[in-house]
């Protein structure tokens, strides 16, 4: 197995921990915790793809067992390749709509909303856990849809795929753990929460870019193929996209002032 696979999951696990249902969940669970549990808020990011990504590396694996002896009809794979446009699309608009109409908004998933209402307001971190678990065996996004397809089409070896499985769990784990720790972090900072706010904001415009112009981009590729970019082209345009989001958090973490425990519960 190259190391160039590696660095492949690697980088679909970073781009998958920004996938706008996975901010939604760390958002709704981070800010609820922060005021009763703030051990337990600033590692909901860690805990959600901890189990989100032990399904998506168990299905990498099963997936890469029985490719060999069998193969996943045509009809499945045209399935998972418009869906996950469809899906973007509506989180975009979701995300739109919260983002015009309310100056209080909060990240919008479509899984989300699917959470049991009494795992949501669970404070376990068995249930983040949990919450994560379920995610993955819900359909996600492009890139775990990538993952599986890369594990399906390579015919490795089961250790291989467990690798690569890995290696899409930490990157995902990576991005989790830093959105919540950056949004608890401004928590911590902000008196009145107008850092949070802002911050929520400013996520979900990109939220609302990303998600229309890749699912836009699914779509018209499935209509119109010869729109289709190179494979190298898209690797760097995902790195690029990396590049930006690690731009956009430290000018989050660098850009506000930081305010004192006392001034936050106004002594």
């Amino acid at each position: 197995m190259q190391y160039s696979a590696i660095l492949l999951m690697l980088m679909l696990g970073l781009r998958h921990g920004f996938d706008p249902d996975h901010i939604a969940i760390i958002d709704g669970v981070g800010v609820r915790l922060a005021p009763t549990k703030p051990n337990l808020a600033k590692w909901t990011g860690t805990l959600f793809a901890f189990g989100h990504g032990s399904v998506v590396t168990g299905i990498t694996v099963t997936i890469s067992a029985i490719s060999h002896s069998w193969h996943f009809p045509k009809l499945v794979w045209d399935f998972l390749d418009w869906l996950p446009g469809i899906l973007l699309i509506t989180v975009g608009i979701m995300n739109l709509r919260m983002l015009l109409r309310s100056d209080n908004y909060g990240p919008q998933g479509i899984k989300w909303m699917l959470v049991p209402r009494r795992i949501k307001n669970s404070s376990s971190p068995l249930a983040i856990v949990f919450i994560g678990i379920l995610f993955a065996m819900v359909f996600d996004t492009n890139t775990q849809a990538a993952a599986w397809a890369y594990a399906a089409t390579s015919k490795l070896t089961i250790g291989n795929a467990l690798i690569l499985g890995l290696s899409f769990s930490c990157g995902m784990i990576l991005t989790d753990t830093l959105d919540s720790r950056i949004l608890f972090s401004l928590m911590l900072r902000s008196a009145n929460n107008e850092s949070v706010l802002n911050y929520r904001r400013k996520l979900g415009w990109i939220i609302v870019y990303v998600s229309l112009l890749v699912g836009s981009y699914k779509i018209l590729t499935h209509v119109l193929p010869e729109f289709s970019l190179d494979e190298g082209l898209l690797t760097l345009i995902g790195i690029s996209f990396f590049i930006l989001m690690s731009a956009f958090y430290l000018y989050i973490i660098y850009g506000s002032t930081p305010k004192s425990k006392q001034e936050i519960n106004g002594h």
